[in-house]
């Protein structure tokens, strides 16, 4: 052991009084004091703002004039004496709690006791209640250790040895452990024990860095708050040990397990707050029950036949010889008394901390093991798949020479096929063309008769008018012949007037057979594809009466009734006019036809309506209807109903693109069997 640590024989007391570090000053009065205790156990110490303590040292013969050397460790501020003069100052000793400074500990402080007398160390101590530390805090008070000054340097390369070595090496032991574990749990989701024990690990991990951080500290509150945080991992991760292996067994959590979470909770907590609770209950009850749980989860998995059930008992062999080594070494240690310095005390270290993490440790090699059989088997996998894919490769390859030759075969009998084809397909365009020409010229062929109808009345107006004008002249001309004095001269004028009334009569009657002349020649000629301004209401109801008469003039006995429902406000729109004739003729046509056999009872009725932002005209009529297995099939192209000759199945097919691909509008067909049919046209106009 090196040096000797001065935890007894200590007295204290309350106050602030320079004269206390003198050597003749009489503390028989003062209080004992165990400086070894925690903080927590001096609830007066805690409340006074400055206190002092005392001890006498004396050396031995051998060591008098020899450089001796002081390590501290404490829990506050301090000033150290030694015979009333001031050796040290660790920190800064104040009632101020701002100007308080806290230190943890010193390297060393070389002191030379030059005879064998008693001596008086002194201590002047400061601990500010605003200085944070847990209640459950194994932080000692004051730790003051004498050292002779040529193993000062092994002793604090042994404590750094015991601090650092073993954290950090259990720091980077865990760290990879939970990179692993969080590796797997990335690339299979559906593994949960994989993030079970990557969060063991992980607490583990931060246990023992917190703990190495810890022992580094100088200031007392970010001491205490990483050893805090050093437990609480340190009590997570164990339990999480537990987790992970009832996961790993596929074991339901059951009330063992509860029961276990909340005595595990309640030491953490009276470990951390320093409860009045019996050692062996707050420390020793709950990671009992942790064991003998491991084994028996353990125990019902290998009775489930759990292949994974060996991995835990293996481990439970570990930690049994673990344990076993453990106390050997430490009753070598005892027996020899070499000291907590000595290589056998830092192997029993070891191997009690082998035996507390061989379970989590176990339970991770045995997850790589896993997932290394996993892998094995599905490169053996992959290499079957790789023989499989040469194998088909060679027969695809096959195949594909098979494929060649019959491929040139088939291109030219597909060579053949297609000339065969294109021939067809430009006959069927001729075809085509023809049969629209004729869907044209049979439209015309039935506006011609309308047309001849609707042009005679203007030209029997144009013919009474004229003869009536023709009097008139005559009268005018035999009132003119009359001498001067006897002519009538406001006979004259209202003649004049008569005649030229009817020549403007004679005139507009004239425009409108004209105009029906026109419109004539404008459904013949073929479509500019232009757009022009246009009245729908007029185009409407002037179709509705040419299709009428049309029809009359093929067939004497055809009658109906018909009208046409115009909106009054409906604007000028943008159509291609021959195009739009054609359809509004083919609608009307389709609809006389649906009531020639209803003998003078049909209705056929043409309404325009201006709405929002189109304007919507109906073609409806009461005739047969269309029935529902075929509606779907009239807008297609040589679809028709009627008997062969009477149609060409190009109308509502021509109807339809006309609407919606030259006007971008839509058309609707609404039937019922045996109550009629109406088509809807919706224009945009805006």
């Amino acid at each position: 052991m090196y040096g000797v640590t001065l935890s007894n024989h200590w007295k204290w007391h309350a106050g602030d009084n320079p004269a206390w570090a003198k050597p003749e000053f009489n503390d028989s009065l003062w209080d004992k004091l165990q400086v070894a205790e925690s903080i927590e156990e001096f609830p007066k110490l805690r409340e006074s703002e400055i206190a002092w303590f005392r001890r006498p040292i004396q050396v031995t013969q051998a060591l008098v004039n020899k450089p001796l050397s002081i390590s501290v460790k404490q829990m506050g501020a301090s000033e150290i004496y030694l015979d009333g003069k001031l050796l040290h100052k660790l920190g800064v000793v104040s009632k101020n709690d701002d100007e308080e400074q806290t230190k943890v500990s010193t390297t060393s402080l070389p002191i030379v006791l030059s005879d064998t007398n008693k001596h008086v160390l002194a201590v002047r101590y400061s601990f500010s209640k605003d200085n944070f530390y847990y209640p459950g805090t194994n932080s000692e008070t004051f730790h003051l250790r004498v050292h002779r000054a040529q193993d000062v340097g092994k002793f604090f390369e042994e404590q750094a040895n015991r601090t650092s070595g073993f954290f950090y090496f259990f720091t980077g032991i865990f760290l990879i452990f939970t990179i692993l574990h969080f590796s797997f749990y990335a690339s299979n989701r559906a593994r949960k024990v994989s993030l079970s024990l990557g969060l063991t690990m992980l607490a583990l991990t931060l246990a023992f860095f917190l703990r190495s951080i810890e022992s580094y500290q100088t200031e007392i509150s970010s001491k205490e708050v990483y050893g805090l945080l050093s437990v609480i991992t340190t009590y997570a991760g164990v339990f999480l040990i537990n987790v992970s292996l009832y996961q790993y067994l596929n074991q339901k959590f059951g009330i063992i397990f509860y029961v276990q979470a909340l005595l595990v909770t309640i030491s953490m907590f009276s470990y951390i707050f320093n409860w009045d609770m019996p050692y062996s209950v707050e420390a020793w009850l709950p990671f009992l029950l942790l064991f003998v749980d491991f084994i028996r989860v353990s125990i019902l998995a290998d009775r489930r036949k759990d292949s994974n059930a060996k991995v835990p008992i293996y481990s439970l062999l570990v930690v049994a010889g673990c344990a076993l080594l453990s106390i050997i070494v430490l009753f070598i240690e005892g027996t020899t008394g070499n000291g907590s310095g000595s290589i056998i005390m830092n192997l029993g270290i070891f191997f009690i901390i082998i035996m507390f993490f061989s379970i989590p440790i176990g339970l991770s090699l045995s997850l790589v093991r896993e997932y290394t059989r996993t892998h094995q088997a599905l490169s053996k996998k992959l290499v079957e798949i790789e023989k499989l894919s040469a194998e088909n490769l060679a027969y695809e390859q096959e195949k594909q020479q098979i494929l060649a030759a019959q491929n040139e075969i088939l291109e030219k009998e597909v060579a053949e096929r297609t000339a065969e084809l294109a021939q067809s397909l430009q006959e069927l365009k001729v075809t085509q063309s023809q049969l629209i020409q004729s869907e044209k010229l049979a439209s015309l062929g039935e506006l011609t008769a309308g047309i001849a109808h609707e042009i005679q009345n203007p030209l029997n107006f144009v013919n009474n008018f004229s003869e009536l004008s023709k009097e008139l002249i005559e009268e005018l001309k035999e009132e003119r012949e009359k001498e001067k004095s006897k002519r009538d001269e406001e006979l004259e004028e209202e003649l004049l007037g008569d005649i030229a009334q009817n020549l403007e009569k004679i005139n507009h009657h004239g425009k409108r057979a004209s105009s029906i002349v026109k419109g004539m020649l404008e459904h013949s000629r073929t479509s500019s594809g232009k757009k022009e301004p246009t009245d729908v209401n007029a185009m409407a109801d002037e179709y509705l009466r040419l299709a009428y008469h049309g029809i009359r003039a093929k067939d004497k006995s055809f009658n109906a009734d018909f009208k046409a429902i115009l909106d009054e406000s409906i604007p000028m729109i943008q159509l291609i006019t021959q195009d739009f004739g054609r359809v509004l003729l083919n609608l009307i046509n389709n609809a006389f036809y649906a009531v020639k056999d209803m003998q003078g009872k049909g209705q056929v009725i043409v309404r325009t309506k201006k709405l929002t932002d189109s304007i919507e005209i109906r073609v409806s009529d009461n005739g047969t209807g269309i029935p529902e297995h075929i509606k779907a099939k009239i807008f297609q192209p040589f679809f028709t109903t009627k008997p062969t000759g009477q149609g060409t199945g190009l109308g509502l097919s021509l109807t339809y693109d006309i609407v919606t691909k030259s006007h971008n509008g839509s058309i609707e067909v609404e039937t019922k069997e045996r109550e009629g049919t109406m088509f809807i046209i919706k224009l945009p106009y805006l």
